[in-house]
């Protein structure tokens, strides 16, 4: 009886050591709703409404603000790629798409202590006045988002 309840103590430890450490880091660049990462944040999309897309990123208390602004735009970007598109233009809220204040900057908000940011994105085929290009997003925060390789 007694072997058995200091397994359990050192395997309840351990479980305890592991999300420690888990939690001790700053969210990566991961889908919000995978379900061994995604308690801890990461990028969503939801379509809607109309041809709109809402794109966020929500992380941890270990992320900087910054780091969350770039993660929200590389993913409005890969958002709008999916679609086919080349170009967007992105806004801060339904009335700023309404009324078609554009915004270049995503603005990075602190809810609990933890960084938040979500944006609507338009996709649109062709450049112009405030449009944001899909590939020069993509190339600009590529070394920036992807994981490190192993070994570094």
């Amino acid at each position: 009886m007694e072997i058995m309840k200091r397994g359990t103590s050192v395997l309840g430890a351990g479980l305890l050591l592991m999300a420690l450490g888990l939690g001790g880091c700053a969210t990566g660049y991961h889908d919000a709703s995978n379900p061994l990462a995604g308690w801890t944040g990461g990028y969503w999309d939801r379509k809607g409404p109309g041809q709109l897309f809402k794109v966020g990123f929500s992380g941890n208390g270990y992320i900087k603000k910054d780091k969350v602004g770039v993660y929200v735009l590389y993913h409005a970007a890969e958002v709008v790629q999916r679609e086919g598109k080349a170009y967007f233009l992105m806004y801060d809220s339904l009335n700023g798409a309404i009324i078609d204040r554009r915004i270049a900057e995503r603005t990075v908000s602190t809810i609990g202590g933890k960084p938040d940011a979500y944006v609507y994105v338009l996709p649109r085929s062709e450049a112009g006045p405030e449009v944001l290009a899909v590939s020069e997003i993509l190339q600009r925060y590529q070394a920036e988002v992807a994981p490190p390789e192993n070994g570094s």
